[in-house]
């Protein structure tokens, strides 16, 4: 089962060409491992501020490739940061970096498909 909307993503980038697709796409394939390991650190470090802002970024960027599991997932831990939810924080960012490594996997696939 895909992780992106794909008739979502279709009509929201109905307008762009391959070279600007594949450049915001690259942006994310890019950024992600920083992406994660920040969220991490925060984690690691309760810095949950520092967490609520990051995942808010984070959810904003994902919000891009109508993924939808991915982006609610990063909506919970921005939001559980905001309340410095420990526990749950340490039991839904497992679910968002399976969330996201699948979003990662296909946003790959399609850029792979985009070049052909």
């Amino acid at each position: 089962m895909a992780i992106i909307d794909w008739d979502q993503f279709n009509e929201n980038f109905q307008y762009y060409d391959k070279e600007i697709i594949s450049e915001v796409i690259y942006i994310f394939v890019n950024e992600y491992n920083n992406r994660i390991s920040g969220l991490q650190k925060n984690i690691d470090e309760k810095n949950y501020t520092s967490l609520a802002f990051n995942a808010h970024s984070f959810k904003s960027v994902i919000g891009n490739y109508m993924a939808p599991k991915a982006y609610e997932l990063t909506r919970k831990l921005e939001e559980l940061a905001k309340n410095n939810s420990e526990e749950e924080i340490n039991e839904i960012f497992p679910e968002l970096k399976s969330a996201t490594r699948e979003l990662l996997f296909e946003l790959k696939n399609y850029l792979q498909d985009l070049e052909k």
